[in-house]
C-alpha cells in the first residue's frame, strides 16, 4: 500500500458511477459503504475524495490517484496453495521490478504529487472465477493493483490473437502478405472491443473523474479511451504507445483504422518515444479523418472537432538505481567473474535481445561473419554472445529464424574456432536479472540491431551497467575501468536512437554497414570509448524512468487543468464516439425561444449564410431548392422582416439563384458585393477605390496561383471579382499543406505593403481586399440613429471562419444602449468554438428553424 495516502475518516466507497457528465465539475455518484473487510483502514482504490456517508457532513481531504492501465500487472504469480492461504486463495504474487509499469510509479509517487499509484490489468494466469474475489482483495490490499480477469477465449482471441498475431505486425510495418500470415479476423477483432470494454467496466468501479487520472498503455488498449470518455465525459486520461507507429501507408490497411484513431483521440493526450511514430500518427489523422494539427506554445495539438488532443514525444529510461545496485549483489559478482574466465581476455560483443524477427538477430550475425571473413586476424581476440530471451509467441516465423540462426553459428564457429574455443555463443533461454547485468558490464560492444523497435531500453541498461555499482571505488577494485568505457553499435531504427548521439548508427539491412561498424568499434582508442560512455551515463541518467512518468503525467495533468473550464459534448454512437470541449457559455440555439421572440418582434432582421447553413457544403455548386426558395419567398414577403442571404459566391450566381424573389437582400463575396432588397444595382462596400487596386494585384497574384495549381494534383484556382481562392482540398493532405504555407509564405513577400489579405482557410488560401468581411453588412443593415427604425429581433447564422466577423459585428451592435431592449441571436453550425455564443447540429436544423418561422408567417396572413 501507498505510505503517503491521505487519512479519510468515513468508510470506504466500493463503487462509483458517472451519471452526467455535462460539467467536468459536476459529479454524479452512486457508492455503496463499507467498512475495510481487513483492517477497518480506508481503501484508495475504492475510496472516494467526498464524504459519501452523509453521516458527518464533514467533506474528506481531496485524493489525487493515477491509475496506471496496462494489458499485464507488474506482477509475477505462480501457484503455491501455502502462501495464498492467508488470503483465502491458492497463489504467491510478487512485484516485477522489470516491469516498466511498476518502475515508473518512481515519478508519480515523487515529491507527493499524488496520493495513490494503482496499476490495472491482467494476470499472467487464469484464475478461477470463484477465487477472483479473493485475488482482487489481496492485491488491492497489498500491491494497490486492480486485476481484471477475462474469459479464456476472449483472451486467447485478444491478445494471442489480434494483438500479437494481427497488430504487433502491423505496427511493426509488416503486413500479412501471404495466405499463410494472420490477416484480419473479425472474431480477433470482436474479442479486442470485448477486452477493452472490460477494462472499461473494470475502471468505472474504481475510478472518480473529477480526482482521479488515468494512464493507459500500449496497443493492447487503444479502444479504452473511447469506452473511458462514452461513461466519463470529463474524464482525465492520458495514452502511451510503447511500440512504433506505422506509416499511414500501412495503417490505412486497417478495416477499423479509424476506430483505433478515434480510440486514441479520446485521450487527452498521446505520447510517442519519437518524432517520426508521432509524425505518422498526427499523418494519419490528416488523412484518414481529416484532422489538422498544429503548434500551440511549444505543445503539438489536434483539433479534434473542438477538442484538442496533446501529441507528446517522451522516450522512456531506465530505473538505474535498481540496476547499479544489482551490481552489489553477490550473485551478479559471481557471474561476473564467471564471464570474465569465459571470455579469456578477448574483447566481447553482447547482443541481449527478445527471440523475434523483429530484432535483427540474423542480420547482425550475418554481419559479425562478414567482419571475420574481412579482418580474420581477430577471431582469436573477440567473442559474439548471443543472448535470446524466449519468444513470447510461436509460429513459422519464429521456426524459419531459429533454423536460419543455429546454421549461421554452426558455420562461422566451425570456420573460426580455434582449440575448441567458438567465436559466438548463442543461446536461447530466461535470462534472471543479476546475469543480464553481469553480461552488460562485462561486455566492451553493446550491439543492437533491431530492424523496427519501439525503444528498446537494452542500451540504456548497457551504459548504465559499464557505469558500475554506486560505489565507483568499490566498482573499479571490482574490475570497471576508470574513467569507465562503453561502445555501442544501435540500428536507427530503434525509438532511442536519437537520444543516444554517441553511438555508432547502423542500417541492419545494410551488412557491409553493420560490419565495418563492429570493426570501427573494436579498434577504437579507451580516449574515445570514455568520451563517448560520459556523453550517454549523462543523459540515461537524468532522462530515467521515473522522469519519464513525471513528465507524462505533468502534460495530463496541464492538459486537463486547461480544459477544467470547458463543457463537454458527447457526440456519436459504439466506437465513433467523441466528445468536444466548449465555452461553458455555448450551448445548443434554443429555437422554442427564438421562435417565441420571433412572434413579439415587429422589425426584424434575418442574416443567413447559404454553403454550409442552408446547404451542406460539396465540393460542387448546390443551387438552392423549391422548397427553401419557398421559405424564403415567404419570410420576405413579410413587411416587419429583412432577410439577408450572405455569401461567399460571385453575385452573378446569386442573381441567377435567388433573382426572383423580390426583396431580398443578398451579399457577395464575403462582404465585397451588396445589394438591399429594394435597389436594382449591386452596390461595393469595399473603401473607395478598391477596384483598381483589386486589377492591379490580380495581375501579380494570378501567375503565381498559376505555377502553384500545375505544381499540385488536385488544386484549383477560383477567380472573382474581388479575390481569389487556390483550393487544395482534393490535393495530397501533406503536399497540398506544405504547398499552402510556402505558397502563404510567398505571397506575403510579393504583396508586402499592398492593401490586400492572405487568408488561410479550410483547404483554401484566399486574397481579399483588406478590410472586406461579413461584418461589413450588418452595420449596413443595424446602424441607425433613429430608434424608431432599431431592429427588435435579429437573428444570424453561419457555419465557417469568414462568418465570425458577422457575429462580432452582430455582438457589438447588441451592447448600444438603442439593441438594449431587442431579441438577438447568433448561432454557428455545429459544436466547434466559435464567437456566436449558440449553436444548431447542421443545415436540416436551420431549414427546420426558418420552416417554423414560414408557417408562423403563413397563419399570421390568414
Amino acid at each position: 500500500s501507498s505510505s503517503r495516502r491521505a487519512p479519510q475518516t468515513t468508510a470506504r466507497a466500493l463503487a462509483m458511477r458517472r451519471t452526467a457528465n455535462n460539467n467536468s465539475s459536476v459529479t454524479d455518484l452512486q457508492a455503496l459503504i463499507g467498512e475495510d473487510a481487513n483492517d477497518g483502514k480506508p481503501n484508495t482504490i475504492g475510496g472516494s475524495s467526498a464524504d459519501l456517508s452523509g453521516a458527518s457532513g464533514a467533506s474528506e481531504p481531496r485524493v489525487e490517484r493515477v491509475f496506471i492501465v496496462s494489458n499485464s500487472l507488474p506482477l509475477k504469480m505462480r501457484e503455491d496453495a501455502e502462501a495464498g492461504k492467508p488470503y483465502g486463495h491458492k497463489y504467491a504474487f510478487e512485484k516485477d521490478g522489470d516491469s516498466i509499469y511498476d518502475q515508473c510509479r518512481e515519478g508519480a509517487e515523487a515529491n507527493g504529487q499524488y496520493d495513490a499509484v494503482i496499476n490495472v490489468g491482467q494476470l499472467p494466469m487464469q484464475v478461477p472465477f470463484e477465487l477472483q474475489e479473493a485475488v482482487a482483495n489481496d492485491l488491492e490490499a497489498r500491491f494497490d493493483a486492480v486485476p481484471v480477469f477475462l474469459p479464456e477465449d476472449t483472451k486467447e482471441n485478444f491478445y494471442k490473437g489480434f494483438c500479437k498475431q494481427y497488430l504487433w505486425p502491423l505496427m511493426h510495418y509488416v503486413l500479412p502478405m501471404s495466405p499463410l500470415d494472420s490477416r484480419f479476423q473479425k472474431h480477433q477483432w470482436q474479442a479486442y472491443i470485448a477486452a477493452n470494454k472490460r477494462f472499461a467496466d473494470k475502471l468505472m468501479e474504481v475510478v472518480c473523474s473529477d480526482d482521479d487520472q488515468v494512464w493507459v498503455h500500449d496497443y493492447h488498449l487503444m479502444l479504452l479511451p473511447t469506452f473511458l470518455r462514452k461513461r466519463f465525459n470529463a474524464v482525465k486520461c492520458g495514452f502511451f504507445l510503447h511500440c512504433p507507429f506505422p506509416s499511414s501507408e500501412i495503417f490505412r490497411t486497417t478495416p477499423n483504422r479509424d476506430l483505433i484513431l478515434r480510440g486514441l483521440l479520446n485521450a487527452d493526450f498521446v505520447g510517442f518515444h519519437t518524432f517520426d511514430y508521432a509524425r505518422h500518427f498526427l499523418s494519419c489523422c490528416t488523412r484518414l479523418l481529416g484532422l489538422n494539427h498544429r503548434m500551440e506554445r511549444g505543445s503539438l495539438v489536434i483539433d479534434n472537432f473542438g477538442r484538442l488532443v496533446s501529441v507528446k514525444i517522451c522516450p522512456t529510461g531506465v530505473k538505474t538505481s535498481r540496476l547499479r545496485d544489482v551490481l552489489d549483489a553477490q550473485m551478479c559478482k559471481d557471474r561476473r567473474k564467471e564471464l570474465v574466465t569465459e571470455i579469456a581476455g578477448r574483447k566481447m560483443l553482447l547482443g541481449l535481445d527478445d527471440f523475434d524477427e523483429f530484432k535483427g538477430i540474423d542480420q547482425k550475425i550475418a554481419a559479425f561473419e562478414r567482419m571475420l571473413d574481412e579482418h580474420p586476424e581477430i577471431a582469436e581476440q573477440i567473442v559474439l554472445y548471443q543472448v535470446c530471451n524466449p519468444p513470447r509467441g510461436s509460429g513459422r516465423d519464429i521456426d524459419d529464424l531459429r533454423a536460419t540462426v543455429d546454421s549461421m553459428v554452426s558455420r562461422i564457429n566451425d570456420k573460426y574456432a580455434k582449440n575448441g574455443v567458438n567465436v559466438v555463443k548463442f543461446e536461447v533461454r530466461p535470462v534472471p536479472l543479476h546475469e543480464r547485468i553481469a553480461l552488460y558490464s562485462v561486455a566492451d560492444i553493446a550491439v543492437v540491431t533491431a530492424t523496427r523497435d519501439g525503444m528498446n531500453l537494452a542500451p540504456y541498461e548497457y551504459i548504465t551497467c559499464r557505469q558500475g555499482p554506486n560505489d565507483e571505488s568499490q566498482g573499479t577494485s571490482d574490475g570497471f575501468s576508470l574513467p569507465r568505457q562503453s561502445s555501442l553499435i544501435i540500428s536507427e531504427f530503434t525509438g532511442c536512437s536519437p537520444s543516444l548521439s554517441g553511438a555508432l548508427r547502423v542500417n541492419p539491412w545494410h551488412e557491409e554497414d553493420v560490419a565495418d561498424s563492429m570493426y570501427k568499434a573494436l579498434q577504437m582508442s579507451g580516449r574515445e570509448h570514455e568520451a563517448r560512455h560520459e556523453k550517454h551515463w549523462r543523459y540515461v541518467s537524468e532522462h530515467h524512468v521515473g522522469f519519464w512518468a513525471q513528465s507524462c503525467l505533468a502534460e495530463l495533468q496541464r492538459v486537463t487543468e486547461k480544459a477544467q473550464s470547458n463543457r463537454c459534448y458527447g457526440l456519436g454512437f459504439g466506437l465513433n464516439f467523441r466528445v468536444v470541449h466548449l465555452s461553458s457559455t455555448f450551448r445548443k440555439l434554443d429555437t422554442a425561444g427564438v421562435v417565441a421572440d420571433y412572434l413579439k418582434a415587429t422589425r426584424r432582421k434575418l442574416v443567413i449564410d447559404y454553403d454550409g447553413t442552408l446547404v451542406p457544403l460539396a465540393s460542387f455548386a448546390q443551387p438552392p431548392t423549391a422548397h427553401l426558395l419557398s421559405l424564403l419567398t415567404v419570410l420576405v414577403n413579410d413587411d416587419a422582416n429583412e432577410v439577408c442571404i450572405v455569401s461567399g459566391r460571385e453575385r452573378e450566381t446569386l442573381d441567377k439563384w435567388f433573382g426572383n424573389i423580390p426583396g431580398l437582400c443578398m451579399v457577395a463575396e464575403h462582404g465585397y458585393w451588396f445589394r438591399r432588397g429594394s435597389d436594382v444595382a449591386w452596390n461595393e462596400l469595399a473603401p473607395s477605390g478598391t477596384d483598381n487596386s483589386v486589377l492591379e494585384w490580380k495581375d501579380t497574384v494570378l501567375p503565381i496561383l498559376e505555377q502553384y495549381a500545375e505544381a499540385t494534383d488536385g488544386s484549383f484556382i477560383q477567380s472573382k471579382e474581388s479575390s481569389c481562392v487556390w483550393h487544395y482540398r482534393d490535393a495530397d493532405p501533406d503536399f497540398g499543406a506544405w504547398q499552402a504555407k510556402e505558397l502563404l509564405d510567398h505571397l506575403e513577400s510579393v504583396l508586402h505593403g499592398d492593401p490586400v489579405d492572405v487568408i488561410a482557410g479550410n483547404g483554401t488560401v484566399e486574397i481579399k481586399p483588406k478590410g472586406v468581411h461579413k461584418g461589413l453588412v450588418i452595420n449596413q443593415l443595424l446602424d441607425t440613429q433613429s430608434s424608431a427604425d432599431v431592429a427588435d429581433f435579429v437573428l444570424a447564422v453561419g457555419d465557417d471562419r469568414s462568418d465570425e466577423d458577422m457575429f462580432v459585428a452582430v455582438n457589438t451592435h447588441a451592447q448600444l444602449p438603442l439593441y438594449a431592449g431587442a431579441s438577438i441571436y447568433t448561432s454557428t453550425i455545429g459544436q466547434k468554438p466559435s464567437k456566436a455564443p449558440a449553436y444548431l447540429d447542421d443545415t436540416e436544423d436551420v431549414v427546420n428553424m426558418l420552416q417554423t418561422l414560414a408557417q408562423y408567417n403563413v397563419c399570421h396572413r390568414h
